[in-house]
């Protein structure tokens, strides 16, 4: 299903249940497909729960705009204005999804009841020379152009400690063929801030929303150390160490 926002049209899956709605944000390259096990799970056991796909990513519109927080914040508010009502929702992001989560609980807590961070960006981390390339006015944006479906095939793996499963990979490689990625994935990475979200994290913390921390120790994007640096800023918050999990436990 797809629905028109401001920016563009936005793909989305929505299974209707009883109480309050889990809301999925997927990540920087990786689309929906990402939540499968977890959306499935959650429409089983009837619980309502919404994923959907970012702007640039799978199958929602690539706009020509400025990928940035105002962005993907304000595709988040729209949707879950549009599908879920102005009440609460649990909020549920996985790596950059967990630094969009906390920019919007940082706008709008009142709307969110609980936030579950899996793998969250938000602090430093190791940046690939590829992504340093693209960044670059000028020839980043041709070597993105160029570029866009060999890194998503290299940097694939290292999202998993186990195999990349079949229709994850299928997925992620299908949405580079669009006309409009590479340009997404380009803007968001000179952007979208995920790397110096300290403050950010801090004042979510202090509204004391209830928040579950979930990291792979074998993380090889977004290091396992990072866990410390978001309980600091948020020492209440629950933490669940995944021992044999990497950068995306929902599918390992």
């Amino acid at each position: 299903r797809s629905i028109q926002l401001s920016a563009g049209k936005t793909a989305f899956d929505y299974a209707e249940g009883e109480g309050e709605t889990v809301v999925l944000v997927h990540g920087f390259s990786i689309p929906s497909v990402v939540w499968d096990n977890t959306y499935k799970t959650l429409a089983r056991q009837g619980v309502p729960v919404l994923r959907y796909d970012l702007y640039g990513r799978g199958f929602s519109d690539r706009p020509n705009v400025r990928y940035d927080a105002d962005l993907f914040v304000r595709q988040l508010k729209e949707l879950t204005d549009e599908i879920v009502g102005g009440g609460k929702f649990v909020l549920c992001g996985l790596s950059m999804g967990g630094a969009i989560a906390v920019h919007f609980a940082d706008r709008y807590p009142e709307r969110v009841s609980r936030l579950v961070l899996i793998d969250p960006a938000g602090y430093r981390m190791t940046t690939p020379v590829t992504a340093k390339l693209v960044q670059i006015p000028g020839i980043g944006d041709y070597a993105g152009r160029l570029m866009a479906r060999r890194a998503m095939q290299k940097g694939l793996a290292e999202n998993f400690a186990k195999n990349v499963p079949a229709t994850i990979e299928a997925s992620a490689l299908v949405q580079t063929e669009y006309a409009g990625y590479a340009d997404a994935i380009v803007s968001t990475l000179r952007h979208m801030n995920m790397s110096d979200m300290e403050e950010i994290y801090e004042r979510v913390g202090k509204k004391k929303i209830p928040t579950l921390l979930v990291w792979g120790k074998k993380d090889k994007v977004i290091p396992f150390g990072n866990a410390e640096l978001v309980r600091k800023a948020m020492p209440h918050a629950r933490f669940l160490p995944l021992g044999n999990a990497g950068h995306i436990p929902t599918s390992d």
